[in-house]
């Protein structure tokens, strides 16, 4: 047999890992010598020690190599190699996400943009009950009398709006119109109510959205959409409804441009 330090020259394993590995029950020594304290280890428990290296290699933790090491059944092993795999795959997916951002913002730089003024942020936006005015309208210029019609109808249905508001403005044409284009307004309330003259209840469904949140004018719209559409399509993902504005600050609420504070972005799927 092998005195440790002996046996950590042999392994090319330094003292220290030793003594980890036997403080977890993993490989612990063959022999101490009670009088002395020495530790000995055998030559083949280097098999042993190969095998919890070779583990560590494809990133299963200590806890799991030592179950597998105790269970010795190949079919837990190969579960284990499955998960790993999976998480491995995970990583990389991530890892190329990233590489892809990094070049995206590269290339921007090269072309005079600043894409890191505005960060996309996928989140979803759960079910919930609504009042909703739909209608095509002249101009988008219109929507506001859209949103004075929906107060009309919250204030007839004397309903409670859920608090924080959650107000958006759909745009459903499934391409971009000057004129004559079908919008949405929605608020989000409390409990259920009976439709009005020009509003409607309804559950609507959740949904994923990609989005943007940028305070002053909708001047930034033109810039807001594209930083999106990059990002989409850098992180593969597609879209799948419509376009969405969720008035945090609305000019309803502030004349000042400045003031405004909006979600801008779009239904998306992987």
């Amino acid at each position: 047999m092998f005195k440790i330090g002996e046996f950590s020259k042999i392994s090319n394993t330094t003292v220290r890992t030793l003594d980890h590995y036997a403080a977890l029950g993993l490989l612990a020594p063959k022999k101490i010598d009670n009088q002395t304290n020495y530790r000995y280890y055998s030559a083949e428990q280097l098999s042993q020690l190969n095998q919890i290296k070779l583990l560590q290699q494809t990133g299963l933790p200590l806890k799991t190599i030592k179950e597998i090491i105790e269970t010795n059944d190949l079919d837990f092993l190969e579960k284990h190699y499955n998960l790993q795999e999976e998480k491995l795959q995970e990583d990389l997916d991530e890892l190329l996400k990233k590489q892809r951002m990094v070049s995206l913002l590269k290339q921007n730089i090269k072309e005079g943009k600043n894409m890191t003024k505005y960060n996309v942020v996928v989140k979803e936006i759960p079910e919930r009950n609504v009042l909703s005015v739909r209608e095509v309208i002249a101009d988008y210029m219109s929507e506001g009398e859209l949103w004075f019609k929906l107060q009309q109808a919250v204030t007839e249905a004397n309903g409670k709006m859920k608090q924080p508001p959650l107000n958006m403005t759909l745009f459903h044409d499934v391409e971009y119109v000057e004129k004559n284009a079908d919008v949405e307004v929605q608020t989000s309330v409390v409990g259920e109510y009976p439709d009005t003259e020009s509003a409607k209840f309804k559950k609507a469904p959740a949904f994923i959205m990609a989005s943007v949140t940028f305070s002053g004018s909708f001047d930034q719209m033109p810039q807001v959409t594209q930083t999106i559409a990059e990002w989409l399509e850098a992180n593969e993902y597609k879209i799948v409804g419509p376009m969405i504005n969720i008035g945090h600050v609305s000019p309803g609420e502030d004349p000042n441009p400045d003031n405004w504070v909006t979600e801008s972005g779009f239904m998306v799927a992987k």
